[in-house]
């Protein structure tokens, strides 16, 4: 195992432990295996919907769904459907970000 490979494993391990504590009760595992793209529609709401909460805690934001912003519809959207994922990449496409 390459350095690189034993420090994201190590940091996933943190991020799941965190995971755990924050999320209590409602904690969901991680896949076993690395999800390819040809696979995203295998994770289920729970899991991407706690790889959400690990983004707005990490950020600091004040939460995934706020007023006309809803991350977690975003990202469930954008990983289970490969028709909206092209036209999101074409809207950041159109606007440079």
């Amino acid at each position: 195992m390459t350095l690189d490979q034993l420090n994201k494993e190590t940091a996933r391990k943190i991020i799941a432990d965190a995971m755990k504590i924050l999320r209590g009760p409602s904690y969901v595992k991680e896949p076993k295996k690395v999800i390819s793209s040809g696979n995203y529609a295998d994770l289920s709401r729970e899991q991407i919907d706690q790889g959400v909460v690990a983004l707005v805690v990490h950020c600091n934001l004040s939460g995934g769904s706020i007023l006309d912003m809803n991350l977690y519809r975003l990202i469930r959207t954008y990983l289970w459907s490969p028709q909206a994922r092209s036209e999101i990449n074409a809207v950041v496409g159109r606007y440079g970000l």
